[in-house]
């Protein structure tokens, strides 16, 4: 099983166990991966990224001390029937990506007025697109 959904760049800041962790449970928000979907064992999409098969172990660990996953023994990990889709926790995960994002972009040495600025024309402009 192939997961295109997933990518992980070296060249970010974010560890990569992360990045798999995230990019998850974003496919798992949108729909991407419905509930039961099963996922790749953890040494297939370790090999499909490139990365440590304990890379992988930790997204899916933390993916399932969350509720987003369910280890199902020898049938595999797939996604929690009820994943947790409620208003605080979509709250938080937009908060922490946001957070990171910026932080990100501080250490690239832009100012809080610059990124602010960037990001409410974006957050604009896409408003817009979207109506």
């Amino acid at each position: 099983m192939n997961a295109p959904y997933l990518v992980v760049d070296s060249g970010l800041e974010i560890p990569p166990y992360q990045q798999v962790f995230e990019q998850i449970r974003a496919a798992i928000e949108r729909g991407e991966l419905p509930p039961d979907a099963p996922l790749p064992t953890v040494r297939q999409l370790a090999n499909d990224l490139g990365v440590a098969p304990n890379t992988v172990a930790r997204a899916y660990g933390e993916l399932q001390s969350e509720g987003w996953l369910i280890g199902d023994g020898r049938r595999g990990t797939r996604v929690a029937g009820q994943p947790p889709l409620n208003r605080r926790t979509r709250t938080h995960a937009l908060r922490e990506a946001a957070e990171k994002f910026v932080e990100s972009l501080r250490h690239r040495g832009f100012t809080a007025e610059e990124i602010a600025g960037e990001l409410t024309r974006f957050a604009g402009s896409s408003a817009k697109a979207t109506r």
